[in-house]
C-alpha cells in the first residue's frame, strides 16, 4: 500500500476553516467527500479536526502539543492510529487511510439510518467484517439517499465526532506523558510505544472531555461522545475475537470496548453534570 506523509503543523490559534465542503454549500453536492471516500479530503479534515482539538486544551497542555503533526501511516496497519514522535523529536499523531474510510463509511450508513430508518449500518459491519477496509460496491448505498443534504450534513458531523475522538484519544497521550518526546528517533514508525491498559483508559477520559470541550465551541453541531462509541462498537461488531479482526492494529493494544465504552460515557455524563471542567 503507498504511503502518504501529511506533516502539517498544528498551531494553537483559533480553529482554521474546515477543508471538508459543506453539502449545504456545495453546488456539485455529488461530489461529497464522505460519499465518494474521497482519502485526500478526509486526510485533510482530520488535520482540521486535530487544530480544533489543540485549541480548546487548557493552557499548560496546549503548549505540550503545539508542535504535533499528523502523519498518514498506511505501513504499520491497514486500519491504525497511534501517538509517536517525528526524527527530531517532535510529538506526532498517525492515523491511517483505512481507518478514515471506515469512519467514512460508518458516517454515511448512519445517517442514512437514522433518516429513513434503514439498517445499512449493519449491512456495511457485516461488509467491514469481511472485507475490511476494501471501498463498498457501487450502489451499495441506495442511490435514492446518497445525495440528500439532510444525510450529507449529518453524516459529516458523525464524521467529525469518530475523528474528534481518535485524534483526541492520541492526543491525549503526549500531554499527559505516556510519550517521551524530545530525543532523535531514527524512525517514527520505531518509537510507537507500548501502552497498558491504564494509561489508555486515561487517554479515553482525556480525549472524550477535550472532544466535549472543542465541540461545545463549534458555532453548529456540538460533538458528543457517540462518536467514539460508534468507533468501537464497529470494532467489536461481532464481540468474539477471531483472526479478521486480529488484523485490526488500532485495537490490538487497547482494553476491550465493553470496558471503555462505560468509561467514555461515565466522563461525558459527569463533565456535563460538573459543568464542563477543564481536563
Amino acid at each position: 500500500m503507498r504511503t502518504l506523509l501529511l506533516m502539517l503543523a498544528v498551531s494553537a490559534c483559533a480553529p482554521v476553516a474546515s477543508t471538508l465542503p459543506s453539502p449545504i454549500d456545495d453546488p456539485h453536492a455529488g461530489r461529497d467527500p464522505i460519499n465518494q471516500l474521497a482519502v485526500p479530503s478526509l486526510e485533510a479534515h482530520a488535520q482540521s479536526i486535530l487544530v480544533e482539538l489543540v485549541a480548546a486544551l487548557p493552557p499548560d497542555k496546549r503548549a505540550k502539543v503545539a508542535t504535533v503533526t499528523l502523519f498518514h501511516d498506511n505501513e504499520a496497519g491497514d486500519v491504525n492510529a497511534y501517538a509517536t514522535c517525528s526524527t527530531d523529536g517532535q510529538p506526532m499523531i498517525a492515523v491511517s487511510d483505512g481507518l478514515l474510510l471506515i469512519a467514512a463509511n460508518l458516517a454515511q450508513s448512519t445517517a442514512t439510518d437514522e433518516r429513513w430508518h434503514t439498517q445499512e449500518r449493519h449491512a456495511y459491519l457485516d461488509w467491514m467484517e469481511v472485507h475490511s477496509t476494501a471501498t463498498p460496491p457501487t450502489g451499495f448505498y441506495p442511490t435514492a439517499y446518497r445525495d440528500d443534504r439532510e444525510k450529507m450534513v449529518r453524516q459529516r458531523e458523525i464524521f467529525d465526532e469518530q475523528l474528534a475522538f481518535i485524534l483526541g484519544h492520541e492526543l491525549a497521550h503526549h500531554y499527559l506523558g505516556h510519550v517521551a518526546c524530545g530525543a532523535i528517533a531514527a524512525n517514527p514508525l520505531e518509537g510507537i510505544p507500548l501502552f497498558d491498559q491504564t494509561t489508555e483508559l486515561a487517554a479515553d477520559v482525556a480525549g472524550t472531555k477535550n472532544l466535549l470541550a472543542a465541540g461545545a465551541s463549534r458555532a453548529a453541531y456540538a460533538w458528543t461522545e457517540d462518536g467514539a462509541l460508534l468507533v468501537l462498537t464497529a470494532f467489536h461488531y461481532r464481540t468474539p475475537l477471531t483472526p479478521q479482526t486480529l488484523l485490526f492494529a488500532f485495537e490490538r493494544t487497547h482494553p476491550f470496548p465493553a470496558l471503555r465504552m462505560p468509561v467514555i460515557t461515565t466522563t461525558a455524563d459527569l463533565w456535563r453534570a460538573s459543568g464542563s471542567l477543564p481536563i
